[in-house]
């Protein structure tokens, strides 16, 4: 790699470790005044080197200083991201608070949900809440840049503890919202609408109109939703099934306004705007027009933070070619991935971020050698490669972090891309021509009924992809350890390949005996596994069992019932501990199980030579003084019926108690008290996680 043309590649490479470990010692407190002045001394031992240090030699103490720097940059700007908002109110207890909504209030099943921001004005600084609202026609009706005033009591957000869960405490905090409230009816007054950014407001209000007039000519049933994603970004209205034909797919990201989108619209007028470009003034006005244009679609969109990060980058491009500075692709997107991240680095952690660079990078790295393998003198035949060659390049670069995140590989995203993409096109280009036209009835009609058409067969065509046979691999295990080898064994394949280095050839095939001991190691950890974890979700109560590959599921009816919750709550658990069959068992029941080491009588329960009492709702405690107590491991509390605590404790004998989830909040509490009045273990899923043991 040529550094030299490569300054902000090297400042990346040495700014994100940074990031990373300031993330990680968040919980130390620093002093922001000492910081600055070590920063200060270090940017001055730099220009003393470069200053009296001339010689070739001694550059390397001027490269010391600088990426040093950098790196503390990284640690500094990061800890105050990411510290600094948890801290601001923990503790206080605000009695009203004004507030602003600064985002698009989502209606859920049970809730209007929004985040708005508010000041706390002991410390002049601002701060954001996450809010739930009791739905009513009130809070329906809200919109951004309404000015509420609330009166309710601030808790930090807690993950549930389950095992493999997604971190969604950790996704809030890189988006600096560090606390949560449920908000009543008559807990908020409704003060007006003054949105503190009058632009974002103004767009908003504009994409609203363009909502309803792309609604009202609409002329396929389920397209309006496909088309609001598509052209505005507006995916609350999507429903499940469209969503998940689309993952099946491996065409999510033409539901989400991001590079392609933006590119598309970029590619447009660049072509219009192409013939000034021979004179350096009509370079810069072209250069303008093309920003203006980009980010005023970023503000119509909503600016979410996937539009963002493809205006960012492609401004940097639209600058570097009108300055005749595009002389390295590399140093360019580096250059914007450095400025994005010295604005706010919790983006490194955001799925969508990694996902942009990784697509970008394997498009400029890969598609150009992968373009030439073949070559076409038919121009259609000639540009479905081209589509097929980007589709391969950036699904080649992303893939890693996407079976990461997901634990999904689209088989068919080369063929689905070559009919995708021309149809994003034609749904974007006819999308804004009917958004131009919409004020004109004939024309709007058209236009309206064209992008209708073109939304209808992009979704009857990817609805179509699971009836292929294998269309995808699912239950992908891709930790990060196992992500960086993949890479790495994706970088020394591809210089063995195209740059015909055959002295690569040992470091892949070390690297491929890696990742295989890697895989052995966890399938042999897995099938040695017998673990017992009680789930902690809320209003339910969930036990597992699992035995090598195998799981047998203990839990309510309604939770059983529920695949959408058991997928997001077990899956990721069942795909890191290597589980493939479960079987289910409704704990309300009297049931009968028997295996080798898992037996089951409706309460009792004997894993591996430990013994469990499930006590529900319809088990009822006897007591009698002439028969020998059983013993059992622990005592596991459901539902909402009192126990007698006296009554168990003469009843049988126990070790621990573990209270579910399902169980009332005053019920835990007096249970916990009665356990700790008997000196007896006892744990409260609904404040400490679930609740796991591990058998060898």
């Amino acid at each position: 790699m040529n550094w030299s043309v490569r300054p902000f590649v090297r400042l990346v490479i040495f700014y994100v470790p940074g990031i990373l470990l300031g993330r990680n010692i968040s919980g130390y407190q620093f002093d922001t005044i000492p910081l600055l002045i070590f920063f200060l001394i270090l940017l001055l031992i730099s220009f003393v080197v470069v200053k009296w240090f001339t010689s070739y030699k001694y550059r390397w103490l001027n490269g010391l200083v600088i990426y040093s720097t950098v790196f503390l940059l990284g640690v500094y700007n990061s800890y105050n991201c990411c510290s600094n908002g948890s801290a601001l109110v923990e503790g206080k207890n605000y009695k009203v608070l004004i507030a602003e909504i600064v985002t698009d209030p989502v209606e859920t099943k049970k809730s209007v949900k929004a985040v708005v921001e508010t000041l706390d004005e002991s410390t002049g600084k601002k701060f954001k809440i996450l809010i739930y609202f009791e739905k009513t026609a009130r809070s329906r009706n809200l919109i951004y840049g309404d000015r509420i005033a609330l009166e309710t009591k601030l808790k930090n957000y807690k993950n549930a503890g389950n095992p493999s869960e997604f971190d969604y405490a950790f996704f809030l905090a890189n988006r600096n919202i560090f606390f949560t409230s449920y908000v009543r009816q008559q807990q908020w007054k409704y003060l007006g609408n003054s949105p503190s950014n009058k632009i974002f407001a103004f767009a908003k209000s504009l994409r609203d109109k363009l909502l309803i007039k792309l609604k009202t000519n609409s002329y396929f049933d389920n397209t309006f939703q496909v088309s609001a994603a598509i052209l505005l970004g507006y995916d609350y209205l999507m429903n499940a099934e469209t969503q998940k034909d689309f993952v099946r797919a491996g065409a999510m990201h033409i539901l989400c306004v991001s590079g392609l989108h933006v590119g598309v619209i970029f590619m447009i007028l660049s072509v219009l705007l192409n013939f000034m470009k021979s004179t350096l003034h009509g370079r810069l006005f072209r250069m303008i027009l093309l920003l203006v244009s980009v980010w005023a679609y970023a503000l119509l969109t909503g600016m979410s933070p996937s539009v963002q990060r493809a205006a960012t980058m492609l401004s940097f491009f639209i600058v570097g070619e009108a300055f005749n500075r595009l002389k390295d692709n590399y140093n360019t997107l580096a250059a914007s991935a450095f400025v994005m991240l010295l604005f706010n680095p919790a983006l490194i952690f955001s799925v969508g971020f990694q996902l942009s660079y990784a697509a970008v990078l394997g498009i400029i790295s890969i598609y150009r050698p992968v373009f030439n393998l073949l070559y076409f003198k038919n121009i259609a035949l000639k540009y479905f490669w081209s589509v097929l060659a980007v589709s391969i390049a950036a699904q080649i670069g992303t893939f890693p972090i996407a079976t990461h995140y997901f634990h999904y590989f689209p088989t068919y995203f080369w063929i689905v891309n070559l009919f995708v993409i021309p149809l994003s096109f034609l749904i974007i280009f006819s999308g804004f021509a009917f958004f131009i036209v919409s004020w004109i009835p004939v024309l709007s009609t058209v236009m309206g009924w064209f992008t209708s058409l073109w939304v209808l067969v992009l979704s009857t065509g990817v609805s179509y992809v699971e009836l292929f046979p294998f269309y995808g691999v699912e239950d992908i295990y891709m930790p990060w350890i196992k992500l960086l080898i993949v890479y790495l064994v994706i970088i020394t394949s591809f210089h063995l390949l195209f740059n015909r280095r055959p002295l690569l050839l040992k470091y892949v095939i070390f690297l491929v005996f890696i990742l295989m001991v890697f895989n052995t190691t966890v399938k042999y950890m897995n099938l040695s596994r017998n673990e017992m974890i009680c789930y902690n979700i809320k209003n339910h109560s969930v036990v597992e069992f699992v035995e090598a590959n195998n799981a047998l599921l203990v839990a309510d009816s309604l939770f059983l019932d529920n695949e959408t919750a058991r997928n997001f709550i077990l899956k990721s658990s069942h795909i890191d501990n290597g589980v493939r069959g479960v079987e289910e068992f409704e704990y309300e029941c009297d049931q009968y199980y028997s295996s080798s080491n898992l037996f089951i009588d409706g309460c009792f329960i004997g894993f591996h030579n430990k013994r469990y009492l499930l006590l529900s709702t319809t088990d009822s405690v006897y007591c009698h003084d002439n028969f020998s107590k059983m013993h059992f491991d622990a005592v596991i509390v459901c539902g909402n019926k009192i126990i007698e605590f006296t009554k168990l404790c003469k009843s049988v004998s126990f070790d621990r108690v573990i209270v579910s989830s399902s169980v009332p909040k005053w019920k835990s509490i007096r249970l916990m008290k009665d356990c700790k009045d008997a000196g007896i273990e006892s744990f409260n899923l609904s404040e400490s996680g679930a609740y796991a043991e591990v058998f060898r």
